[in-house]
């Protein structure tokens, strides 16, 4: 007896329609080249110059990863003891702090400039990055954009503005942000803390490292960085030559100024103390007769110094 053919129902809602089945045939090619990766074998990229902070936004994406996992796979290349991350850092970040075992990737074959171009380029377009980001990671793109022409023998631009083109920076703003390079780490970080403005840190990067340590002294203490104590700062360096204590006199310079006093008298007060035919050098000498009195009862010589 032949065997009863299975009916295919589709209902109202669809549930198993040939669209669906489509679209499910389409998501498994999707998925193809995905494999599931131990967690302990993704190990952060060399160098890698984006931060990975534990804050409210890790925290919404951890909570996101436990009620739905992780929606978008890593990309990761071999290396000897497991997987360097290309992209994926937060996200595996916040997978361990789920709890997962394992994260989705796709494992990608690159050399190391190729990898280095990949990871800067899918990080870069972030919402938010600090200035030192921007400044390592176009830095890393640029050196790598160099070596993998080299390498290949040929001719061609790896400029700044090429280097910006994936980003929409200009070649200018790409420039601005490598050179912040030249800043010692503590400055660099103040820069991200917004405790030295972006022009007044470029100003800072033409100045010796030894410098640099004691501005960042001074900022680290209360100290306000300005563009006219930076250029001071290397007249200075490029005449006589900066030492330690001259630093802290220009820094500081503002505070050992003696403030100007001025002391007025009101003409009511005056008339009290002296008749009306008396001229302004008349009232102004007895004052000064009666304050050298003062001076020397009470403080001794001092006024005839």
């Amino acid at each position: 007896m032949a065997k009863a053919k299975k009916e295919i129902k589709l209902n109202i809602d669809h549930d198993n329609t040939f669209d669906e089945m489509l679209l499910d045939q389409q998501q498994e090619r999707k998925k193809a080249g995905i494999v599931h990766i131990p967690i302990e074998k993704l190990h952060s990229f060399e160098n890698h110059p984006f931060k990975v902070e534990d804050n409210e936004k890790m925290d919404e994406l951890v909570e996101s990863i436990l009620e739905n996992g992780i929606l978008s796979p890593v990309v990761v290349r071999p290396i000897y003891d497991g997987y360097e991350l290309i992209s994926g850092h937060r996200r595996t970040h916040a997978a361990k702090k789920a709890g997962l075992t394992s994260a989705p990737a796709v494992i990608r074959e690159l050399s190391d400039e190729e990898a280095t171009i990949l990871m800067v380029d899918a990080n870069i377009q972030r919402e938010f990055q600090y200035p030192s980001e921007r400044a390592r990671s176009l830095k890393m793109k640029m050196d790598a954009m160099a070596r993998l022409r080299e390498k290949q023998g040929a001719l061609g631009d790896h400029s700044r503005e090429l280097v910006g083109k994936d980003s929409n920076m200009s070649g200018r703003t790409v420039q601005r942000y490598i050179t912040l390079n030249a800043l010692i780490p503590d400055l660099l970080e103040m820069v991200d803390e917004k405790r030295i403005v972006m022009g007044t840190a470029l100003d800072i990067c033409g100045l010796r490292e030894e410098v640099q340590d004691w501005i960042y002294e001074f900022v680290a203490l209360g100290g306000t960085i300005t563009p006219a104590l930076v250029h001071r700062l290397k007249q200075v360096d490029e005449t006589e030559g900066l030492t330690h204590e001259v630093t802290d006199y220009i820094l500081n310079e503002g505070n050992y100024k003696k403030k100007t006093r001025k002391i007025t008298i009101s003409d009511a007060k005056i008339d009290k103390y002296f008749p009306p035919n008396f001229e302004v050098e008349d009232i102004q000498g007895v004052i000064f007769m009666l304050l050298d009195r003062w001076a020397k009862a009470y403080g001794g010589d001092s006024a005839n110094e």
